[in-house]
């Protein structure tokens, strides 16, 4: 499978749109990937080497081999599955299985459905807290937070949100849920102790999907509608910081070791690469159409991107060491502040040539214009 290197001019088959204003040659593209219709979520079965890949239009999971870089199998999963993640200690995949209102539950060994779990309307954001082995899901029409136990599959406790509940996060540390409420332009924070909502914090325009990073120490929201990222503090609980980045970001991830955040720009097809300990756009660099989940495989550190509008998984090595350098200045014009050179044109009206020092020391327009 040919490879090259993606810089601000090029691009793969189909991408949406290319930003030559931030370059990105420290990436490589490996593959594109077709998968079902409407991918959104990816998340990777490191045991297996595998990537499931939640297919909205096409209600199904797309299973690719991360190793040959193709599809293997394919998992029936109901209607619309959204979002998705893997507990590795019960070899279990759960989905968002949007329209059904419930979270599916897909034995990875066997590759097939065992369980569900019935949740309010939309469940579109999942996040597992592995330690107190609880998982907590988003749902849009509920306006809620559902909480579920992971061993037992059974619903623990609905927490009361806004509408456009989506994408979550936990801090393990101090034991707080964050829920963006998209439609509301806000977030709850939840004691996951108690589950109860204990602070309500204001983002930008369209928050949705979130992720935890302790290596910063934060928690950082894609908003949709605003073009940016809002970084939150957790160690004050308040919004530390807002980052320009493409447009439409709807899909977030961490790298593996945490010093940088992906987010898929859907209304442009870039994946936008942010410095967790600078808050900077690192770089920007074009991928399939509409870009939503990204996840990073634990085996070989590259990039998974899952592009709703062209049907793939985009696969890419990430070569950044940092922030890629800024475009050299342009050099100015030879003659800009010199005086004027002295040149010659002809009278459109009369044919009689002009020249330029019948308008020495006095100010003037000149207005170049092509008569054909």
């Amino acid at each position: 499978m040919a490879m090259r290197d993606i810089g601000s001019e090029s691009m793969p088959e189909g991408a949406a749109c290319v930003v030559p204003q931030v370059r990105a040659s420290g990436y490589r593209l490996i593959a594109e990937v077709p998968t079902g219709l409407g991918p959104e979520g990816a998340t990777v079965d490191r045991a297996r080497g595998l990537a499931y890949v939640t297919s909205s239009r096409s209600h199904e999971l797309t299973i690719v081999d991360l190793e040959r870089l193709e599809v293997v199998g394919r998992i029936p999963v109901g209607r619309e599955p959204t979002d998705t993640t893997v507990d590795e200690r019960s070899r279990r995949l759960f989905v968002c299985d949007m329209r059904s209102s419930m979270i599916r539950v897909i034995d990875l060994d066997a590759q097939r459905t065992i369980a569900t779990v019935e949740v309010p309307g939309y469940p579109s954001g999942l996040t597992l807290d592995d330690e107190r082995r609880r998982l907590y899901c988003g749902c849009a029409a509920g306006a809620c937070l559902a909480v579920i136990d992971v061993d037992a599959l059974r619903l623990l406790a609905t927490v009361p949100c806004e509408l456009g509940a989506g994408g979550v996060a936990v801090d393990t540390r101090r034991q707080r849920a964050y829920c963006a409420n998209m439609l509301m332009g806000t977030m709850t924070v939840i004691d996951c102790e108690t589950h109860t909502a204990v602070d309500r914090l204001e983002l930008g325009r369209g928050p949705c999907a979130v992720v935890a990073n302790p290596a910063s120490d934060s928690v950082y929201v894609c908003n949709a509608a605003s073009d940016s990222v809002s970084r939150i503090d957790l160690e004050t609980g308040r919004v530390a910081a807002e980052i320009p980045v493409g447009r439409g970001p709807v899909g977030m991830n961490t790298s593996l070791n945490g010093d940088r955040i992906y987010t898929g720009n859907r209304a442009e097809g870039t994946v936008s690469v942010i410095g967790a300990h600078d808050d900077r756009e690192w770089a920007r660099f074009a991928v399939g159409e509409a870009p939503a989940g990204c996840v990073a495989d634990p085996r070989t550190g590259y990039l998974l991107v899952s592009n709703a509008g062209s049907s793939t998984l985009t696969v890419l090595e990430d070569r950044l060491s940092g922030p890629e350098p800024a475009p050299a200045a342009a050099a100015p014009a030879p003659l800009l502040g010199r005086p004027l050179p002295p040149f010659e044109l002809p009278d459109l009206r009369t044919g009689k040539l002009r020249h330029s020092r019948e308008w020495s020391e006095r100010k003037y327009i000149l207005n170049f214009f092509a008569s054909w």
